[in-house]
């Protein structure tokens, strides 16, 4: 608010706003700015670059296995772009992972960790 008055001519008092503050040069250009993330990488990225395991599988292809010893983490990534057979499975004109893909991702996970089988999924 007081920087709204200040912007219609009224005068602040800044050194009792501020408590003692200093005036800082703007950029001179609005859009001037430095960058200190990495760029975004294009494509996919090797799982082992990344201290992943490759599973090869090609819904979940990396695997993760936790400091507990008893724990994996998958990941993997399923889209129209890299999956072109997902954009077939449409309900109400919306795209929609098929249910036999979760199925899959559950026999690859308990094929990651020893489970050999599916008893139920609901």
């Amino acid at each position: 608010g007081i920087g709204r008055v200040w912007a219609c001519g009224v005068a602040v008092d800044w050194a009792l706003l501020c408590g003692g503050g200093r005036r800082v040069d703007l950029p001179t250009y609005a859009f001037q700015r430095d960058h200190y993330w990495l760029p975004k990488a294009h494509g996919s990225s090797d799982a082992e670059g990344l201290g992943l395991s490759n599973t090869g599988h090609p819904l979940l292809s990396a695997a993760l296995p936790m400091a507990d010893g008893g724990s994996v983490v998958l990941t993997g990534r399923v889209g129209r772009t890299s999956h072109a057979w997902v954009a077939d499975h449409q309900v109400g004109g919306v795209v929609l992972l098929p249910g036999t893909a979760f199925v899959e991702l559950a026999v690859r996970a308990g094929d990651e960790v020893g489970c050999g089988r599916v008893e139920e999924l609901t």
